[in-house]
């Protein structure tokens, strides 16, 4: 009886440190693909370019980070239409204003 309890007691114990070992990450996809690239996101990006493109004209001193972020922003659209993976992080990146410090 003893060693069906010790076997029982290393079946948890190994069973709790290699189930975390297979989990992924909690609320995040493995694959984040779409056939049809969302045409609301890619409006949102094309505005937040125009933004930045309009800020570098202002004559601000630092035009050269907000051409920049343009610049990225387009590549980024870019990447959508032709069906590549785009990481969430990049899309919430690209729509945060340039920053010059």
């Amino acid at each position: 009886m003893k060693k069906v309890t010790s076997i029982i007691f290393a079946a948890a114990v190994t069973t709790t440190f290699a189930v975390p070992a297979f989990a992924g990450s909690v609320g995040v996809s493995r694959s984040y693909s779409t056939s049809q690239p969302d045409q609301t996101t890619i409006a949102e990006l094309q505005d937040a370019s125009q933004t930045a493109k309009r800020d570098a004209l202002d004559g601000n001193k630092n035009n050269l980070e907000f051409r920049k972020k343009s610049y990225e922003i387009d590549q980024l659209i870019e990447r959508m239409k032709s069906g590549q993976n785009v990481d969430p992080a990049e899309l919430d990146k690209a729509m945060e204003p340039a920053r010059v410090w």
